[in-house]
């Protein structure tokens, strides 16, 4: 059996927009399995997924066995794919812009505090699955003796 990153889609447009908006109008279904594969080797790399391989059109297969990857675990490549994509999109953020036409002046900023701030809570929130994962099992723990 296999597991289908772009059935995942939906959900990490979810995780990336606000209820009733889309943020990336033109990002297409391969932009967003695109970002689920790189989520996925992502959380391999921090050895929360073993015994699973991805090819480059989303199909995560077991590498022996017939086990699909369990829901929990497709959701946390839901969030590694959404943190990626946030986090790009605020390297990409302009935080102020200024316009003055004659003796009007018009000027928007983004809070950097606020964009700070978010980062940090998904960083806590990718440590707190860490260790969640961990605690039930899903994790290698690796001792290195020096």
């Amino acid at each position: 059996m296999a597991v289908d990153l772009s059935d995942l889609v939906g959900s990490l447009k979810r995780e990336v927009n606000p209820p009733g908006s889309d943020l990336f109008p033109n990002a297409t279904t391969s932009d967003f399995v695109g970002n689920l594969v790189d989520g996925f080797w992502e959380a391999v790399l921090d050895g929360l997924i073993t015994g699973y391989s991805v090819d480059e059109d989303g199909i995560v297969t077991p590498v022996s066995g017939s086990v699909d990857l369990p829901r929990e675990i497709q959701q946390l490549v839901v969030f590694y794919a959404g943190f990626r994509i946030l986090r790009n999109v605020l390297r990409n953020l302009k935080t102020k812009f200024k316009a003055s036409a004659g003796p009007v002046d018009y000027e928007t900023q983004q809070s950097a505090n606020t964009l700070k701030d978010i980062l940090a809570d998904l960083t806590a929130r990718r440590k707190l699955l860490l260790d969640r994962l961990s605690d039930m099992g899903y994790t290698n723990t690796y001792y290195i003796d020096a």
